[in-house]
């Protein structure tokens, strides 16, 4: 045999037998694991290769697939503030994995789109004592590195303390639902960011789910006939692709240069766009399933208002959920969100964000072991963006309490509405007991609008009366329906005494101006 080809397989050998079993990239130095649940560990080794993992005083052992994948499940375990070493070994592997500094508690999986990622240094103003003041060795962090498209470079989850330095970068929302956690629980709270600005609910959702009911594959379907339509082939797009880029980059040499930059390019739909159907799913998301968790909080919803295809969203969101609670093996993963903030401009009358709002609702009430937070309040007229970060990671900590971990007497919503009564020329509402009352303030503007049988709506006077709304208007002496905080943007006049707000509803059942609209039409 050739010295030289010896010498090459010598070296192969060689370098497989040193080659290190590898956990998945969410495990590593400083992560979390889930207290009182049993612990899936996953990785890749050599295809048949027996790998042990050691944590805790438990050992657990297992065989490499053929396709080299491995999982092991750890027992159940208490939580514990003191970092222990995690470690796995392969039979075939010359040196075991060590990881250093693992906490068990709790962890929680944050995801979504923009206001999800924004970090705490964005809002400085606000958020700068919150930023100097992290300090919590048991308050850990970390996030999905942004991968739009397979064969994209990414960083590896890395797991981080909190601190002024780390914090600042993080995402503000979850960051302060960790730390609202962590004041409540007193246990390690692990935190996990896989979000991208900008994104559909429909691109993390696998393709399985959006295959499994015809409304759900119309969007799949016209993301296929959109690539054929657009480019004929992989050839056209990738000619498509190379203008695009050409663009931005002219685009970002005039912006730096402070010229007034040309129209922004739009972005060609395929398999590099990350807004692409099932596309972060598969990137992205997959990195952290099937990661034992206790639950999701979640911030999006403006790129699907946008499409727009809010009433669409009612049968978008509660598939992204079951699906989720699929792939992270929980039927009752408990899931939180965020209700689309008020937002600007003041002029924009259109269903579009409503629409979207009231499918949130709808959402809440028939999806078990959901909950929603209402932000009507920690809008920003100018900006999609608000600074109202506190505000979300405190009423999302708020629910979880509630939901949970069983404080079922916290006050955690605000007024629901009930049942409606008719009268002469007036309607009466009622709210859901919560043990506290509605909480009526008076604006200039009223957020409410009645309307008669013509179904035309005007603003409305809104009194509170024993508990009970009367709304009424001298223009409108048959009252039929009322609506409250129908409007992209409005001030929200009606909380309770905790200063929760009410979410934005309609009486009517009219049709939906994005009835008929889905993510990708045209």
């Amino acid at each position: 045999m050739n010295f030289r080809i010896i010498v090459l397989l010598v070296s192969l050998v060689a370098c497989v037998s040193s080659a290190a079993v590898q956990p998945a990239g969410l495990f590593a130095d400083n992560a979390v694991l889930q207290r009182d649940a049993a612990v899936r560990i996953w990785g890749r080794a050599t295809p048949g290769e027996t790998v042990t993992v050691l944590f805790a005083e438990q050992s657990k052992e297992t065989v490499a697939g053929d396709d080299g994948r491995w999982r092991v499940v750890l027992d159940q375990m208490p939580a514990c503030s003191e970092g222990r070493s995690l470690v796995m070994r392969g039979s075939e592997t010359s040196q075991p994995v060590e990881l250093e500094n693992i906490l068990v508690g709790e962890v929680w999986l944050a995801g979504g789109q923009s206001n999800m990622v924004v970090p705490m240094k964005m809002f400085r103003k606000t958020t700068q004592a919150d930023i100097d003041r992290a300090d919590d060795s048991l308050l850990r962090i970390t996030k999905i590195g942004r991968k739009d498209y397979d064969g994209q470079n990414a960083p590896p989850p890395r797991w981080s303390a909190a601190t002024p330095e780390c914090v600042a970068e993080f995402s503000a929302g979850a960051y302060y639902f960790a730390r609202n956690l962590r004041a409540s629980l007193n246990v390690p709270v692990g935190i996990i960011v896989c979000a991208v600005s900008g994104t559909p609910a429909e691109t993390w959702m696998s393709r399985d789910m959006l295959e499994s009911k015809p409304d759900l594959k119309r969007v799949l379907d016209a993301y296929d006939a959109g690539f054929v339509k657009d480019f004929g082939d992989e050839a056209g797009y990738q000619k498509r692709v190379e203008a695009y880029r050409l663009g931005m980059d002219e685009w970002n040499r005039r912006r730096a240069a402070r010229q007034k930059p040309n129209p922004r390019p739009a972005e060609p739909m395929g398999p590099f766009n990350k807004n692409r159907p099932c596309g972060l799913y598969g990137t992205m998301l997959t990195q952290v399933i099937p990661c034992t968790i206790r639950g999701v909080i979640w911030y999006q919803g403006e790129e699907n208002a946008m499409a727009p295809a809010g009433f669409h969203y009612r049968s978008v969101f509660p598939a992204l959920i079951q699906g989720w609670r699929n792939e992270f093996e929980n039927p009752d993963l408990p899931f939180l969100f965020v209700q689309l903030a008020a937002c600007g401009p003041a002029s924009d009358r259109f269903g579009f964000w409503p629409e979207l709002r009231e499918s949130q609702c709808w959402t809440e009430e028939h999806v078990d072991n959901t909950g929603m937070i209402v932000l009507a309040d920690g809008g920003d007229e100018k900006n999609i963006h608000p600074a109202s970060k506190d505000k979300v990671g405190l009423r999302l900590s708020l629910l979880a309490r509630n939901l949970v971990y069983g404080e079922t007497d916290l006050i955690c919503r605000g007024p629901q509405l009930l049942n409606l009564k008719r009268g002469k020329d007036f309607i009466e509402l009622e709210f859901k007991e919560s043990g506290s009352k509605p909480v009526l303030k008076p604006l200039a503007e009223s957020a409410f609008e009645i309307c008669g049988p013509d179904g035309r709506y005007v603003p409305a006077k809104a009194e509170l009366i024993d508990q009970r709304l009367v709304i009424s208007s001298e223009e409108v002496a048959d009252p039929q329906h009322v609506r409250y905080g129908w409007r992209k943007w409005f001030v929200p006049t009606l909380f309770n005494q905790e200063g929760l707000p009410a979410s934005p509803f309609r009486t009517d059942d009219f049709p939906a101006e994005t009835k008929d609209r889905y993510y990708l039409d045209r």
